[in-house]
């Protein structure tokens, strides 16, 4: 100012203001957290053979958490990271089928990182990589900026979720749809086997599977037949009647307990059909029932002070075993979400199989331990990463 003029030194002032701002700026790395799929997962109650093959899975999916101000300064860091992910030494080594960016810490987004998203889903697209974003709610800012630069066109598909909890369920659907096939073809040649076939006719029904290359596509293979090893015995229960089916598929990773064990407990369970929208109960309700979900699929929704979340309860599973065999109140909201058929054990005929089967009545109470303690690891592992 006192070399030039007042106005030119205010210039200058705002300038080097601008500078200073966007070089501290740009110091704070965009990329706050990076998790493997196997490390974080989502909250869906899943059986135990889903849960081992998803565990194996998910390395195939990366999850990245992102927050701050997104701008020229700060994506290019974060570019590069994922950039480097897909290196083909790298790519070779850990293959990825999903990359998750969770953008529920970012604060804003200028058109130049708008543009960066637009170009890494194009690239990750020539390596089969589809780009998920969490954390990105229809008509926000943060939305529309994405959607402005073109983002998921040109036949390229990028997916948007509310969470990063819907984001990795989505992801874990997809992988599941590997396990079904190959549990279906596993039955098929099982079912061959027994059949007087010939020998050449045999040979071109398992030709007829299809022919994998892909290292993505082997490595789900061996997952899926990794986990289904686990448990062979599944198959020798399809004969067998409900309960008792869904009491062996159950537990059959929790217990060493034949179906001879479990048959005497099956009078004490009540068969109970949901119609989708149907709540089975409250928050804040007394326990009176212990479910075993064997169609259809619950939703329990968790309203706490620290914040909201919410977990699906899948066919195989089961549902409320803590506060009811704790004999405390109900600390979520539950609901169908579609239409279900549980096997219902109610207060009336938990008081009877304690009497009249007290060793059952143990045994169940040792599985809802089990249950519990798998339940709390997999939530805090859930909330720790999205405090991340």
């Amino acid at each position: 100012m006192g070399t030039y003029d007042f106005v030119v030194g205010i210039f200058v002032g705002i300038g080097l203001a601008f500078v200073s701002t966007t070089w501290q700026t740009s110091r704070i790395p965009a990329v706050r957290a990076s998790y493997p799929g196997d490390v974080v997962q989502s909250t869906v109650r899943r059986n135990a053979t889903q849960s081992r093959y998803l565990h194996e899975a998910g390395e195939q999916t990366q999850v990245k958490k992102l927050g701050g101000y997104l701008f020229f300064g700060t994506i290019v860091s974060a570019e590069n990271e994922i950039r480097h992910l897909i290196e083909a030494k790298n790519f070779k080594e850990r293959p990825i089928r999903y990359l998750v960016l969770d953008l529920q810490h970012v604060t804003g987004i200028d058109y130049s990182a708008a543009e960066a998203f637009s170009r890494l889903s194009r690239v990750l697209f020539k390596k089969g990589v589809t780009l998920y974003l969490s954390g990105v709610h229809p008509g926000q800012e943060l939305c529309e900026s994405l959607i402005s630069v073109g983002l998921g066109q040109e036949d390229i598909e990028v997916k948007m979720f509310a969470d990063l909890n819907s984001a990795l369920e989505s992801c874990e659907n997809e992988y599941l749809k590997t396990l079904y096939a190959s549990k279906e073809a596993r039955s098929n040649r099982q079912a061959t086997s027994h059949l007087d076939v010939p020998s050449s006719d045999r040979a071109s029904f398992q030709l007829s599977e299809p022919q994998f290359n892909s290292p993505r596509v082997n490595q789900l293979q061996k997952s899926a037949h990794f986990a289904l090893d686990q448990h062979p015995n599944e198959t020798r229960y399809y004969n067998l009647s409900q309960p008792l089916k869904l009491l062996l598929q159950t537990f059959q990773s929790l217990t060493p307990k034949t179906e001879d064990f479990w048959y005497r407990s099956l009078r004490f369970f009540e068969r109970k059909e949901y119609l989708s929208g149907t709540i089975l109960f409250k928050v804040g309700e007394s326990a009176t029932g212990f479910y075993l979900v064997e169609e259809g699929i619950l939703r329990a929704d968790y309203d706490l002070p620290q914040g909201k979340y919410f977990e699906s309860i899948v066919a195989g599973t089961t549902c409320g075993e803590l506060p009811f065999f704790s004999e405390t109140d109900r600390t979520a909201t539950v609901m169908a979400e579609r239409d279900c058929v549980c096997w219902l054990l109610d207060r009336e005929n938990w008081q009877l199989l304690q009497k009249e089967e007290p060793d059952i009545a143990q045994e169940l109470l040792r599985i809802s331990l089990k249950l519990t303690s798998e339940r709390m690891g997999a939530i805090t592992s859930y909330v720790l990463t999205t405090a991340g």
